[in-house]
């Protein structure tokens, strides 16, 4: 299945795009002639956002280029081959009965529940799977996905061209294609796509569904309907299918990171061409109102029910393993996966302790105390391990508090970070100190110190930035314009209960130093309109690990449409350039480095922890394992996971 998590950063739009003369009907495509129809085609103009480029023949890409091949896998296979012969440290069903003492209980846990199959007797293949979201589905449509639980469905059902694997290498995804070959300078990819492919509803799916969705990611008027794709491709030029089976993606210029530039989930033409024409946002029509219910889509699983706000019922597809009569591709270990919806982590853990639910992420104050309990061990069991999503607070570089990098790097000094991560989080994350997490590839070597709790250096470097209590009231201030000034900022944060204890540690510290913070819980919506509108001095946050550095950009790249706080630095701009057009993977890391050691001296954050994936599992549960992503961003993922047939 393709891991769309992968490849995608998401990126939030204001929804200001025009729509087009016939947005907004509520007909499907068949209310209309077919003069009608086709003159809708010729306004919207499917060729809109990639005109000027004239692709050449495929005769000519042939005779013009030396062609070198990249890797094309089934990622599930080759699990499967890699564990055949592998010996868990202790049978699966007893390694399910420790209770997570310590960190070698958990390895243990790990290392034993890996395990896929030996033969299919050990599957329950009838079994269903009930996948926790903590927010509702969105979109069943993988181009207006904008959300994690959006993003877990299109990742069960969806189409992909690139797969990450659990190193955050991008691979070929040999579910759809058997080939996938570069040119010399890496600006036009080749692809050949399986010839056993088809949409849920038997059509076959070609490489003009590639084409046809490229041109919708890349049209001016779709751009503000799908905030998670569209901003990658601004450098890809054109992708053209010369026949069913074989297209090509042609790039502006060599970069590292064009192998994941041509990763996009792929919907059906002959289902959208029309009705996106008539209702480019894909919501207003009644014939799209019915695809957000059951849409026809080309993954191991189809979608066969939906209930707002509770679930997504996805069936196991025939039409993805077996073609012509012959069993063309792994069987999904599930016949059923209910995607459920609990936004409220104790009904959840409540439903998980009463096997209700096969698996949650567990809140950290809830690791300890409700998943600690005989009830909770008594169908289930709970394991960690460190990803790479970094926390921080995040600063807002325009507000008069922090403009000066002093000032942000005497808050960095002027946190707690024993009691935040010893007391108050039980020791379940590790101090972080930067965007980069030690074990990976970009992060500097030797490791940069972590800041420490030091009063001193952070009361010095207040005073010499200018914030002195002048008037001995207990408050710094500062002359800003004329005016004094006193040093009282809001803190907004999540209204999530892990935030909340966060906050309370940065206002109890930060009091010390002559600092007021008051902390405020903000609704979601709330917060990230705030955040993109910069009218915030300092916010908790985090940001999942993307799978390149180079995506980092839109964050601390000046001007970038997610650098909430404003941070700007010359040098970090050009290095961004620098690390996108290296293609040896040691120079670049060099790249990175030089830009952590950057962001380290300007502070645009105050960086605190990285969080570790905690997880619960029903103990019948087999076949999981965690990447710096978590447990199912990445391929195989959800695909190896299995539930053991009862006794």
């Amino acid at each position: 299945m393709t891991k769309v998590h992968g490849a995608l950063g998401i990126h939030l739009f204001l929804f200001l795009a025009t729509l087009a003369p016939l947005a907004g009907c509520t007909g499907g495509s068949s209310d209309y002639s077919e003069d009608e129809i086709q003159a809708a085609i010729e306004k919207f103009d499917y060729e809109k956002g990639v005109k000027g480029f004239d692709p050449p023949t495929l005769e000519e890409l042939n005779a013009n280029n030396k062609w070198t091949d990249k890797p094309v896998i089934d990622l599930l296979d080759k699990l499967k081959h890699q564990l055949a012969d592998y010996q868990p440290p202790m049978p699966p069903a007893e390694a399910v009965n420790l209770k997570s003492e310590n960190d070698r209980q958990i390895k243990e846990i790990l290392e034993s529940v890996k395990v896929l199959p030996k033969s299919d007797d050990e599957v329950n293949w009838d079994a269903t799977w009930v996948h926790h979201v903590a927010g509702d589905i969105n979109s069943l449509n993988p181009l207006t996905m904008s959300s994690t639980s959006d993003f877990d469905v299109a990742g069960l059902t969806g189409v992909g061209a690139i797969a990450s694997d659990i190193n955050l290498n991008p691979v070929g995804n040999g579910t759809f294609i058997k080939t996938w070959q570069v040119n010399e300078d890496n600006t036009v990819h080749k692809f050949v796509i399986r010839d056993d492919l088809t949409w849920s509803d038997g059509e076959p799916i070609t490489a003009y569904d590639w084409e046809f969705t490229f041109k919708l990611v890349k049209h001016p008027d779709m751009v503000a309907y799908m905030p998670a794709i569209s901003s990658g491709m601004e450098t890809v030029l054109y992708l053209k299918a010369y026949d069913e089976h074989t297209f090509c993606i042609f790039h502006e210029k060599s970069t590292a990171v064009n192998e994941w530039k041509d990763e996009f989930p792929v919907v059906p033409k002959h289902i959208y061409y029309e009705s996106i024409a008539m209702d480019p946002s894909m919501v207003d029509s009644d014939i799209h109102l019915k695809l957000e219910e059951t849409p026809v889509v080309g993954g191991p699983y189809e979608v066969v029910s939906r209930t707002r706000g509770k679930n997504v019922m996805l069936q196991r597809r025939e039409g993805f393993y077996m073609h012509e009569g012959k069993q063309v591709r792994d069987k999904p270990y599930f016949k059923n996966i209910r995607m459920e919806v609990i936004t409220d982590t104790n009904t959840a853990l409540l439903a998980l302790s009463a096997g209700k639910i096969d698996e949650m992420e567990i809140p950290a104050p809830k690791w300890n105390t409700d998943a600690n309990e005989p009830e909770f061990f008594e169908r289930n069991v709970k394991v960690k391990a460190t990803e790479w999503t970094e926390y921080h607070i995040a600063w807002n570089c325009e507000s008069e508090f922090f403009k000066d990098p002093n000032v942000r790097k005497a808050m960095s000094y002027g946190i707690d970070y024993k009691e935040l991560l010893d007391r108050v989080l039980d020791g379940l994350f590790e101090q972080a100190n930067g965007p980069f997490h030690p074990t990976s590839w970009m992060a500097p070597e030797p490791p940069l110190p972590m800041f420490t709790y030091d009063l001193d250096k952070a009361r010095k470097l207040l005073d010499e930035a200018g914030w002195v209590d002048s008037d001995a009231d207990g408050i710094r201030d500062k002359m800003i314009g004329g005016k004094k000034v006193p040093f009282r900022f809001t803190l907004m944060r999540g209204q999530t209960p892990t935030s909340e204890k966060v906050a309370r540690v940065v206002v109890t510290s930060l009091n010390k130093l002559g600092i007021k913070v008051e902390e405020r819980a903000t609704e979601f919506t709330v917060l990230q309109q705030k955040a993109q509108d910069h009218t915030f001095d300092a916010m908790l946050g985090g940001w999942g690990s993307g799978t390149d550095p180079f995506y980092t950009k839109n964050i601390f790249g000046t001007g970038q449409t997610r650098n909430y706080g404003q941070y700007s630095n010359k040098k970090v701009d050009e290095l961004y350039e620098e690390g996108m057009v290296e293609l040896d993977r040691e120079k670049r890391a060099k790249i990175y480095q030089e830009m952590a050691k950057i962001f380290y001296e300007d502070q645009p954050y105050t960086w605190l922890f990285y969080l570790s994936s905690l997880y619960g599992f029903n103990k019948d549960m087999r076949g999981y394992e965690f990447s710096a992503r978590g447990p199912f961003h990445y391929s195989p993922g959800m695909e190896s996971v299995w539930k053991v047939k009862p006794l």
